[in-house]
């Protein structure tokens, strides 16, 4: 009986000889985002939303040869909790640097996967929630699923709202832990 290796994560070494459009490495994202961490501009109550390779000029791409240099870098998303600031960082990983820290203003990012968890927790803490699932009969909270979407940005939302960080956080009921998590809306 012949067996198979298992691959595991690629751990290809900054600087290693690679198509310039050969996605980040583990090695590379930890590099980027070490990097990052160092800056001075970053702060304690920013997140990684984003790390992923910056692609290069078509010219560089078409002009490629196996086995040449290739400069790489890593496109960064940042998202400082505090402020609701979003950053746009690029990432020189031939360098070690970060090469250019711009403020994106008026956008979010995506909704991430820890924010899910934050808010599944802070709404079922929530007491109208609570009182809401008592009103449906619903006794046990560790069968609610809740789910954060996007409210969006549509340039009409009320004053208070803007530049908020908003979700509508949808929820479903299970009949035992193994249900499917979106048969049963609240």
């Amino acid at each position: 009986m012949t067996q198979t290796k298992k691959r595991g994560p690629k751990t290809r070494k900054r600087g290693a000889s690679v198509h310039p459009l050969e996605p980040l490495s583990k090695v590379e994202v930890a590099a980027a985002v070490a990097t990052v961490k160092a800056d001075p501009r970053m702060t304690g109550t920013s997140r990684f939303v984003t790390v992923v390779l910056n692609e290069p000029a078509k010219e560089m791409v078409l002009d490629y040869t196996p086995g040449s240099a290739v400069e790489r870098e890593a496109l960064v998303i940042l998202l400082d909790n505090a402020s609701g600031q979003c950053v746009e960082a690029l990432v020189s990983l031939t360098q070690s640097a970060v090469t250019s820290w711009r403020r994106l203003e008026g956008v979010q990012p995506a909704i991430m996967l820890d924010e899910f968890v934050e808010c599944e927790e802070a709404v079922k803490r929530s007491p109208e929630f609570l009182e809401a699932l008592r009103k449906r009969g619903v006794t046990d909270v560790d069968l609610v699923m809740v789910d954060p979407w996007s409210a969006g940005d549509y340039g009409v939302e009320p004053e208070e709202d803007r530049g908020k960080r908003l979700a509508r956080a949808l929820a479903w009921v299970r009949s035992d832990p193994t249900d499917n998590g979106y048969a049963r809306p609240l």
